[in-house]
């Protein structure tokens, strides 16, 4: 079950909200409030896993509201509004989805979904990966590596046997073929710590690896499936048409 923390200026939509969440059988609502102010002091007291947030609320929006919690690590975030001109604004804070209202059971139940895999996967802090900066283990052979601490110890991930990786709030997810890593690292940081020739980023919340990329397919909107030889497929967004680009080119 994962621990909630709800917030909706509007009374209907709140309870609307709680509803469809509890519906799931997989959330503990442990507050359910119409003050930003309120939702982020039971947040910052820890132990929440999951907050859902409207963004367009009275004093500061919930994007500000995330930004400022001091609960470490910050739970993760989904938005839900009825504004589609704020979805740039939300992912802008790793937020690993956006709900449009009016809401149904169907799409609240895969937000929450994602949500699941995503703290299996993290464990909460003592079981989270730390990553730390590239560097070669075997230089000799120039073979590229990242580090990455679990349980005290220290394994080498090579470059080549990441898929692609996936924000998710303070973390990111790093996807091999076998499993994967979760590391203490926000995307935009983690971006730049990984060489630009082999990592392409392709939507706020996702890199993909270019050796791994094995069909890219146009969608509307500037818009594009790409599918990994894993079988993984990633959605790039038309912000990042550019690295889609650049990727489509590297297959010709």
């Amino acid at each position: 079950m994962l621990k909630t923390v709800i917030c909706d200026d509007e009374p209907p939509a709140l309870e609307l909200m709680r509803d469809l969440l509890i519906a799931t059988g997989e959330i503990e609502v442990v507050a359910a409030v119409q003050s930003i102010d309120e939702a982020a002091a039971v947040i910052d007291r820890g132990g929440v896993d999951l907050t859902v947030f409207d963004v367009e609320m009275p004093g500061r929006s919930g994007v500000e509201a995330y930004r400022r919690l001091t609960a470490e690590p910050k739970p993760l975030l989904i938005f839900a509004t009825a504004h589609p001109e704020y979805a740039l604004e939300a992912f802008d804070v790793d937020a690993i989805d956006f709900l449009l209202k009016p809401l149904d059971q169907e799409r609240v139940g895969r937000a929450v979904e994602k949500a699941l895999r995503l703290h299996r996967v993290i464990g909460g802090p003592s079981k989270a990966l730390a990553v730390y900066p590239p560097e070669s283990q075997d230089r000799a052979a120039n073979v590229p590596t990242i580090s990455v601490r679990d349980g005290g110890r220290t394994y080498v991930l090579r470059f080549e046997e990441i898929g692609w990786i996936e924000a998710a709030g303070d973390y990111c997810l790093l996807h091999t073929k076998d499993r994967e890593y979760a590391v203490r690292r926000p995307m935009n940081r983690l971006q730049n710590e990984l060489p630009a020739d082999l990592f392409i980023r392709v939507h706020r919340s996702a890199i993909v690896s270019a050796a791994w990329v094995r069909e890219i397919h146009p969608m509307t909107k500037g818009e594009a499936r790409i599918v990994l030889e894993s079988g993984a497929e990633v959605k790039s967004s038309r912000t990042y048409r550019d690295g889609v680009k650049t990727l489509s080119g590297r297959m010709k």
